[in-house]
């Protein structure tokens, strides 16, 4: 159905005759889709009888617009008259909400300025009150809290009308800066829903009061500024007793001191001043108590000068006096307003640690004389009196004093504010104290990789004079140079015996030594405890290869009589004697300093290890985390340690054994001399075996009961069995070489065995292989007396098959002379 309102009130012929048109089509497609609709029902089938379609079924459309226009003219009046009073009823609407709210802006106008009056009226009384300086000492405790406490409510006045001005600007220029405006909708209606558009009348009345706001905030902080001041040196001086009597009676208590600071320190926070509270607390407080003690007087005091053997006392001292002085102020400071992320006023940081600082640095004798003394121990003691004072400066500063009495119950003191300082908020002071930006500064200042080189250059100037003595005089030099009593610990405790080992173990633990050791310089220190036994390790392998040699060129003393003469004047070269010898030829040198080495690699494993750890370790750090640092320190010295095994292997296994073989294989020339024994003496078969074989493993057996109890454990006994095994290899060649030039022997003298009736019918030849078998069978029990079996030497088998022949005959003779 068409909807009357798209039908116009006035329409020419020619549009009516096209809306007719128009409105017949759709009449059409209407009629079709009716007949088709009723065509499938059984009522819609009964009407079909009128006729085959609907299109002479509506009336005449232009007849029925002709009587709805009257009625739609009336109806659109009447809208047009219902929109006009609406419109008037929302414009009044309107009118009375704007009056609403100029009436809620004039109060809150009132209420503002009556808050600007009053907080003007109280400054301007207080800075009266400042310039008459009688009112001011006959002022009362009372009056005194009273005035402060109103400062405190003119920096709140103050912040809420800054805030105000700030928000009325923003609204001015955003209301400035946006041209654009919003239409609306021609068709939508008006209503009393819709915002109110914006106001700029209160937003200009408080620019208005700009300068007069700008003008309170800075008489506020003034006045809250000089009361801060003002209350701090009386603060001090009652703290320090420097008041008189009658004074002292007149003043405020310490209660009501720290009430007075409490709100001015608040009323500044307020306004954002909270770096003017620190600058003044640093000013009034720290200042002069630093001009007053800090000299290059005051840090010679107690030694000489450039030593700065007074820094530590100093430092003591002035943290004792802020501690008494300022204790309770900075107390009720860290506790008031360690609230959030954000610290509005620190005093322990930037009121005294940044003052403090400020001065170290700034004197450039006094910088000179601390930060770069150009003495390694004068620079790090005063790191170390430094690095302390830091560490306990929150510590001393917030720690309440055990003398602080409670206020009895029912007094007007319970009411006050007390701060109480926990360890978690010390903690979080010190903790800022370290992320300061003058702290940062400050560490920048020292040159601890110069102290660093000062040190490892000591160490290195011990290990080098200890490397060239021991080369002048050998491993028996005295080079320790440290204290008698540590040399005994480590002789007693330790193991150590050479000289030359203590001095090289007392240089490591130097570097871990309270006046020695800087925590920074952790790494640098392990690092070089590594390269100093690297030093030492490449010397020892250095003298192992022959690279090094010990001993000296001494000049020969000069002679008497028989000297060369001067010819023509110029007296001849003086012939040196060389006396160098290389220390790894000599068996007893090389046991002696694998012994040295192996107690060194367990030491750096163990001892040493704990040494370092408990320097590294905090106080307060647990088992767990005691036990992971002890892992850490334990690898870093694994690549000290892990140079000592190798060559305390090859010591054993390779000089020593070649060292004893040659001992052990000198007597293996009398070999060749039992020959000679017995090729044409005529002397008896021998009986026993010859008096060289006891000697052969002699040189063994004695470097065995010396060093038997200083030989490493990881070593074992494959030494043993090397040097046997090599000697025997010796001697069996020997043996081999004998039984070969007697068999000869024996094919040129077989026309002459008719000797052999007068010798019990044995030649010379038997005689000697006879000999070599008794030789080889006390050998064998030789090897057993040192603890080897023979079995397990594959030479003892070649020796027995070389005098089996031997052997035999000696059963057989055996054998008949049991029968006989």
């Amino acid at each position: 159905m068409t909807d009357l309102n798209d039908i116009p009130s006035a329409m020419s012929t020619s549009a009516l005759e096209t809306k007719l048109r128009g409105l017949k089509e759709q009449a059409k497609e209407h009629s079709q889709v009716l007949t088709a609709k009723l065509a499938t029902s059984q009522s819609g089938q009964n009407l079909l009888h009128i006729g085959t379609s609907l299109s002479s079924l509506p009336p005449d459309l232009h007849t029925l617009l002709t009587q709805l226009h009257p009625v739609l003219s009336s109806a659109e009046t009447t809208e047009k008259q219902y929109l006009q009073h609406l419109e008037k009823f929302v414009n009044c609407g309107v009118e009375i909400r704007k009056e609403e709210r100029r009436v809620h802006n004039a109060k809150e106008c009132a209420s503002l300025y009556q808050d600007l009056v009053a907080a003007e009226r109280v400054v301007k009384k207080d800075a009266a009150d400042r310039r008459d300086e009688a009112y001011s000492r006959s002022d009362t405790v009372a009056e005194k809290v009273d005035r402060v406490s109103s400062l405190e409510r003119c920096a709140h006045t103050t912040l809420c009308l800054i805030q105000d001005l700030q928000s009325s600007t923003d609204m001015i220029s955003a209301m400035t800066a946006s041209k654009v405006k919003h239409v609306d909708s021609a068709t939508a209606l008006p209503s009393m829903r819709l915002a109110l558009g914006d106001d700029t009348e209160r937003a200009q009345f408080v620019m208005k009061l700009s300068p007069r706001i700008r003008r309170l905030e800075s008489d506020t902080i003034i006045s809250l500024s000089y009361r801060l001041e003002e209350t701090l040196k009386i603060l001090q001086h009652r703290r320090e007793g420097r008041l008189a009597s009658e004074d002292a009676d007149k003043l405020p208590e310490e209660e009501d001191l720290l009430l007075l600071l409490g709100h001015c320190m608040r009323g500044l926070a307020l306004l954002g001043r909270g770096k003017e509270v620190e600058s003044i607390f640093a000013r009034v407080a720290i200042m002069p108590l630093i001009r007053s003690k800090v000299s290059m007087g005051s840090l010679d005091e107690g030694g000489p000068r450039g030593e700065c053997a007074g820094l530590a006392p100093l430092l003591n001292d002035m943290i004792s006096t802020i501690a008494q002085a300022f204790g309770p102020a900075l107390q009720l400071a860290d506790v008031m307003f360690d609230v959030g992320s954000k610290m509005e006023v620190d005093l322990v940081t930037a009121g005294v640690w940044a003052p403090i600082a400020t001065a170290l640095m700034a004197d450039a004798g006094i910088k000179m004389a601390i930060f770069s003394p150009g003495i390694a121990s004068i620079l790090q003691a005063n790191y170390m009196a430094l690095d302390t004072f830091l560490a306990e400066l929150a510590q001393r500063l917030l720690q309440q004093s055990s003398q602080t009495q409670k206020p009895a119950s029912g007094s007007m003191e319970n009411l006050y504010y007390h701060a109480t300082t926990s360890p978690e908020t010390i903690q979080r002071a010190q903790n800022r104290i370290y992320s300061h930006t003058k702290t940062a500064e400050f560490a920048k200042k020292w040159n601890l990789p110069i102290y660093y080189q000062l040190r490892f250059g000591e160490c290195c100037t011990r290990i080098n004079r200890a490397i060239e003595h021991t080369k002048e005089g050998g491993w028996i030099t005295e080079v320790y140079t440290g204290k008698p009593e540590d040399a005994a610990t480590m002789r007693n405790e330790v193991g150590f015996e050479l000289s030359f080992f203590l001095e090289l173990y007392e240089v490591l633990l130097s570097l871990w030594r309270s006046d020695v050791f800087l925590r920074p310089l952790t790494n640098r220190f392990l690092r070089g405890s590594v390269q100093l036994v690297g030093r030492n390790v490449a010397f020892i392998e250095d003298g192992l290869t022959g690279k090094i040699k010990f001993g000296v060129e001494k000049e020969p003393e000069p002679q008497e009589n028989g000297g060369q003469e001067m010819s023509n004047g110029i007296a001849p070269p003086k012939p040196k004697m060389s006396a160098p010898y290389c220390w790894a030829e000599s068996v007893n040198d090389v046991a002696a300093v694998a012994w040295e080495l192996a107690i060194l690699e367990t030491t750096l494993g163990y001892d040493y290890v704990s040494v370092v750890s408990k320097t590294l370790a905090n106080g307060d750090a647990t088992a767990a985390e005691q036990a992971e640092l002890r892992t850490l320190v334990l690898e870093v010295l694994k690549d000290a340690s892990g140079q000592i095994r190798p060559l305390v292997e090859k010591m054993w296994n390779k000089v020593i054994v070649e060292l004893i073989t040659e001992k052990c294989s000198s007597p293996l020339a009398a070999v060749k001399g039992v020959a000679a024994t017995y090729r044409m003496t005529n002397r008896p078969p021998p009986s026993q075996a010859s008096p060289f074989v006891s000697t052969i493993l002699r040189p063994f057996k004695e470097f065995s009961n010396e060093f038997s109890q200083r030989k490493p454990d990881h070593i074992g006994d494959g030494w043993k069995i090397q040097i046997i095994s090599m000697v025997t290899d010796r001697y069996c060649a020997a043996v081999e070489e004998l039984l070969t030039t007697v068999a000869r022997t024996e094919v040129t003298l077989q026309s002459r065995r008719a000797r052999r009736a007068t010798s019990g019918g044995m030649s010379d030849g038997d005689k000697v292989k006879l000999q070599v078998y008794l030789d080889c069978e006390e050998f064998c029990k030789q090897i057993e007396s040192v603890g080897v079996n023979p079995a397990s030497i594959s030479g003892v088998e070649k020796l027995k098959s070389l005098t089996a022949e031997a052997a035999t005959k000696s059963a057989e003779k055996s054998e008949a002379v049991l029968s006989a």
